[in-house]
């Protein structure tokens, strides 16, 4: 899939069971990452986060790599960067054709105002410094948009001056034009209210959190410390979604 820091790679998987179809998902190894299988629990959390928000997150899957798989490879250095990573790898289900690359600088047209400003509020949330316009991690069709990529999320110990986003200027980082594409001076309209995205918060049973960290596999081997992390800040979101989302509005004025 181009020249992708992570090298991910377009497959079409066989589903779990004998009557699943086939799907073609496309496939992030842990040898592709900077903290190897942290960086893919960190990707599968902020996508079924992102899916119980009804946010436009591609599916995501576990992929069992077996070992007749990477034989079949005949690129010397494609099998070895396989070879290297956990036999479980992350997969998001391929955009349908009609999507593109979001444009550089581009412009949030009236239609796309909502979904717009609710990625910029859930990227304040999850830390994620990774939607710049260098680098936007997301397609668009013109009138829809497909968000990826969120293996550098919840980097809260990275972040100089880092403020949780329920905080007074906890959303002024992620603010300016080179830190984000759907920064405040990208829309072509302000949104004036948020309602469904908070109730899409409100509505997820807090256990829902630590379930997000059960459904990771075994062989990934996340330190229990780090998991317990991401949960507690979850509860405290959603504890604090309302000033959330009324800093965050406040910012994209």
């Amino acid at each position: 899939m181009g020249n992708g820091r992570t090298k991910p790679c377009l497959i079409t998987c066989e589903g779990a069971t004998p009557t699943a179809e086939d799907v073609q998902l496309v496939v992030k190894f842990s040898a592709g990452c900077m903290e190897r299988e942290k960086n893919l629990a960190i990707e599968a959390i902020a996508a079924m986060l992102a899916a119980d928000l009804t946010l436009p997150v591609p599916e995501p899957f576990l992929v069992d790599i077996d070992d007749d798989f990477i034989s079949s490879i005949s690129d010397a250095a494609l099998k070895t960067h396989i070879q290297s990573s956990s036999r479980v790898a992350f997969g998001s289900r391929l955009v349908p054709n009609g999507f593109g690359v979001w444009a550089k600088n581009g412009r949030v047209p009236a239609e796309l105002t909502q979904v717009a400003a609710e990625v910029f509020l859930f990227d304040a949330i999850i830390v994620n410094a990774d939607r710049r316009p260098a680098n936007p991690n997301c397609l668009t069709s013109g009138n829809e948009i497909a968000i990826f990529d969120h293996e550098l999320s919840f980097s809260q110990a990275q972040e100089l001056f880092w403020k949780e986003p329920w905080h007074q200027n906890g959303f002024d980082r992620i603010s300016v034009a080179d830190n984000h594409i759907f920064a405040p001076m990208f829309f072509e309209e302000k949104p004036v209210q948020l309602n469904r995205f908070k109730a899409a918060w409100e509505a997820i049973p807090v256990v829902r959190f630590k379930q997000y960290c059960n459904a990771l596999p075994v062989e990934w081997a996340i330190n229990n410390e780090f998991l317990e992390g991401i949960v507690g800040y979850l509860e405290q979101t959603q504890t604090n979604i309302g000033l959330i989302i009324e800093r965050g509005l406040e910012k994209l004025k």
